[in-house]
């Protein structure tokens, strides 16, 4: 089986994972429930693109030039991750106690032990990194399939009627973290010993710089607008929004896998001195599983919601009719992201996204407050627009300085 398509079977477990923790929180515990566990899971994804201070990204892009690397690089990650991590997980109670109310209908104590485990998040995240750079896409893709895996055990724990509350997903988030490091770990053979190479980081410092930039601009880019409208709207407006933004991460799908697969191979291309990668990006088949998808969600976007999340859902179809061409652009640029992430981060990896960003944030600024969810949604499109426009012109001027025409 070829490294995109056990990527692809991986990835889309993961996928219809946090479809399955949507609908089912949806359902049982309602939109503000969904609303704030969706908070959370961005929250998540900040400490990959934040906390992670671009060591996942330099993970990769260094093991794949220097494959003998692996090892030093983990044990690095591993001390990196407990700093930063940690940091940021008192940031995360600090918010919870300042404003209970962006958590709720979340305790404290869910919120604390949500934070605890940033360390987690952060290292799994650079282990994970470290594996793909040395081409071990098995291991890899373990990772993320072991962390959703475990999430789904929590979400079946609901079904006891005790246990039927917001901190049971916020149990299972915690609970998954720690297992997705604890396989990351397994896979690389390395003992949970961290350590810092100081030579390592020197040499991956700018690189880190650039990449620390494009992930946390990249994560503000697509996940700002959940945590805007959760300040201007609330978490029920976040709750359809986060809703009808599963069509949104579905067409995602495709070219996020494609991109992450090119990203070690330029690295690799350029570390050898060869101008192109060997191989093609993504194959026919899923593009063209893409657009049919594309089609299906225009042609019924009401059906894909209400059928998801049930009735109380109703209305957020027209948000989707704004998600998914602001998606299909989305793709696009990624795929452009990640060669550039390969070819030595030039500053394009990370301008792209920032003004994309500007755009997004004025639009949700001036729309949330008149339309609410469906303000950010066509905030969404403007900024994905954006986006592709910057990445092209990066692009084309990498290629352009290693004589790719």
């Amino acid at each position: 089986m070829g490294a995109f398509t056990t990527t692809f079977c991986a990835r889309m477990f993961g996928a219809l994972a946090v479809i399955a923790t949507s609908a089912v929180v949806g359902r049982v515990l309602g939109p503000e429930a969904r609303g704030a566990i969706e908070t959370l899971l961005v929250l998540r994804l900040a400490l990959h693109a934040v906390a992670g201070a671009g060591a996942p990204a330099a993970a990769t892009w260094l093991v794949a030039r220097e494959p003998a690397s692996l090892v030093p690089v983990v044990r690095t990650t591993l001390a990196l991750a407990l700093v930063t991590g940690a940091a940021a997980g008192v940031l995360v109670v600090a918010a919870g106690l300042a404003s209970p109310a962006w958590f709720a209908p979340l305790p404290t104590a869910a919120v604390a032990a949500f934070a605890v485990a940033a360390p987690a998040t952060v290292a799994a995240q650079g282990v994970g990194g470290a594996l793909l750079g040395a081409g071990r896409t098995v291991a890899w893709n373990l990772v993320a399939v072991g962390s959703r895996a475990t999430l789904l055990v929590a979400l079946a724990v609901l079904a006891v009627p005790a246990l039927r509350t917001p901190s049971t997903v916020v149990a299972g988030l915690v609970a998954a973290e720690v297992v997705a490091l604890a396989i990351g770990l397994r896979a690389a053979r390395t003992p949970p010993a961290p350590a810092l190479d100081r030579a390592l980081v020197g040499r991956a410092a700018r690189y880190a710089g650039s990449a620390w930039l494009h992930a946390t601009v990249g994560f503000a880019l697509l996940r700002a607008d959940v945590l805007l409208l959760d300040a201007l709207a609330g978490t029920a407006e976040t709750g359809r929004f986060a809703a009808a933004s599963l069509a949104r991460d579905m067409l995602l799908f495709v070219p996020w896998v494609a991109g992450m697969l090119f990203f070690p191979r330029v690295a690799a291309a350029d570390a050898s001195g060869r101008a192109r990668p060997a191989g093609r990006v993504v194959g026919p088949v899923p593009v063209a599983c893409t657009v049919v998808t594309a089609a299906a969600l225009l042609a019924w976007p009401e059906g894909f919601v209400t059928g998801l999340h049930g009735a109380r859902f109703s209305g957020a179809g027209d948000l989707v009719r704004w998600l998914v061409p602001a998606a299909l652009v989305t793709g696009v640029a990624h795929v452009g992201l990640q060669e550039l992430l390969g070819r030595g981060a030039p500053r394009a990896a990370w301008l792209a996204p920032l003004l994309a960003l500007a755009v997004g944030v004025a639009g949700d600024l001036v729309l949330v407050p008149r339309e609410g969810a469906l303000g950010a949604a066509k905030a969404a499109l403007a900024a994905a627009l954006t986006l592709l426009a910057v990445t092209a012109a990066g692009v084309r001027r990498a290629r352009r300085d290693v004589g790719v025409r």
